[in-house]
């Protein structure tokens, strides 16, 4: 608990720094935020280095989501800057609580306060998508709310079968905590633990982003504010299928259905890849392209966790981190992108090469390495997969993987080509 307190100190100073700034310029009180993350980052990172364990299974995880949450930081001044109507102290207040939500997911090992933090997670995110204020943004809020809500629940209901199912091993608030489900949880019966893995998996999946609980996604990530897309996208999905990871090797054991926990996550994985990689294709909206893209980033580390080898883990946890990196600053870049063209259709960027060439530039790099070409970060991950999945023989898996990589390679290259040197057409996309 003090460990916890501790790592609140980040989200606690951002709410300071707003409420107590009101007053002053609100540039003034983005850059104060901006570089008070940037510092508590530098704390973490140092940290990190110093004592790598301090007591968490994946320990970089904190100074990943530090790291995540800086940049969004920064973007956010230029974002308030290009949005003067919107309220600064309103925004980092619902910014702050999200940014604590994430920390929290990052840093537990029980699964209730995980459970609580995802479903607050969506409560504050929800804010964050409405606060352009339109009817697009508002649709997509509510969907977001209802989808994930109703997944959530399922995913309490889980909770509490498995709590009636431990019958004398309660423990208060230990209970839940992943190292106690290990040592008892061969007192659930079989044919209850795996359909609490079930539910748990659909429910926690739905906020994941995995296939076929996924419809949300697109919408809600192309109408957030840019700064919070790439915490949506970055980091949030990718916490939510580690804590659906913690869960199942913690309750593992042999399964009576003839899908286990592990078989599920694989299938939605490999569905989340194929169906994410063929929608590409159809996309002009820029950040849904992008949504359509974390489908099937998530796919691809989901088919990583349902393996469940330590080389298709480490390939998964190292998708992460990377697809992390570069799905952030490519939501940062499309931000700043559409704000300059007033259109986040991707044929509207006229000469973006002769305006911008520095950032196209790095727009170029950025999209290639997310396409997973060598030798960018995702190619390292990905092709750690590929020999999990040879070494296992999951050839079904493997080629429809393949086919997913193919296809993702091929339909963000096309989306590169024409953003940076196609004719333009003359429709728009109007940002409201």
């Amino acid at each position: 608990m003090a460990t916890l307190i501790l790592d609140m100190i980040g989200p606690f100073g951002v709410l300071l720094l707003a409420f107590g700034s009101y007053r002053y310029d609100p540039r003034r009180i983005s850059l104060s935020i901006a570089f008070w993350v940037g510092i508590n980052f530098l704390f973490y990172a140092i940290r990190f280095m110093v004592h790598p364990g301090y007591g968490m299974t994946f320990a970089w995880l904190l100074p990943l989501i530090e790291l995540m949450v800086t940049g969004s930081a920064f973007v956010s001044i230029r974002w308030l800057r290009e949005h003067p109507s919107q309220s600064v102290v309103r925004y980092y207040f619902w910014w702050a609580l999200f940014y604590a939500a994430l920390v929290v997911i990052a840093t537990t090992q029980n699964l209730v306060l995980a459970w609580l933090a995802i479903e607050f997670s969506t409560l504050v995110s929800s804010a964050l998508l409405i606060e352009l204020g339109n009817r697009r943004a508002l649709e997509a809020a509510f969907k977001y709310m209802v989808i994930a809500s109703v997944g959530m629940s399922v995913a309490l209901l889980g909770i509490v079968l498995l709590y009636a199912s431990l019958q004398s091993q309660h423990l208060g608030w230990q209970t839940f905590t992943y190292a106690n489900l290990a040592i008892h949880h061969q007192a659930i019966a079989p044919i209850v633990r795996d359909i609490v893995m079930i539910m748990m998996l659909c429910g926690i999946g739905t906020k994941a982003g995995l296939v076929p609980f996924h419809t949300w996604l697109p919408d809600a990530h192309s109408v957030a504010p840019s700064p919070i897309s790439g915490l949506l996208s970055g980091c949030l999905l990718g916490l939510c299928l580690l804590v659906i990871d913690h869960f199942l090797r913690a309750i593992s054991m042999p399964s009576t259905l003839f899908l286990s926990g592990q078989h599920l996550l694989l299938l939605f994985g490999v569905l989340s890849v194929l169906i994410g990689s063929f929608a590409l294709f159809v996309q002009k909206d820029v950040k849904r392209m992008l949504a359509y893209s974390s489908i099937e980033q998530v796919g691809i580390m989901a088919i990583g966790f349902g393996i469940g080898t330590p080389l298709a883990i480490d390939a998964a946890l190292l998708q992460f981190v990377f697809h992390a990196i570069i799905k952030a600053s490519l939501f940062y870049l499309a931000g700043y992108f559409s704000e300059r063209y007033h259109s986040t259709h991707l044929f509207q960027w006229k000469e973006i090469t002769k305006k911008f060439p520095r950032l196209a530039i790095l727009w170029a790099i950025l999209l290639l390495a997310l396409a997973g070409l060598p030798p960018l970060g995702l190619a390292y991950s990905e092709w750690m997969l590929i020999l999990s999945l040879w070494d296992q023989q999951q050839t079904i898996v493997l080629l429809a993987l393949c086919l997913g990589l193919v296809l993702s390679f091929s339909a963000l290259s096309d989306h590169l080509i024409k953003s940076l040197w196609k004719t333009p057409r003359n429709q728009t996309v109007d940002l409201s």
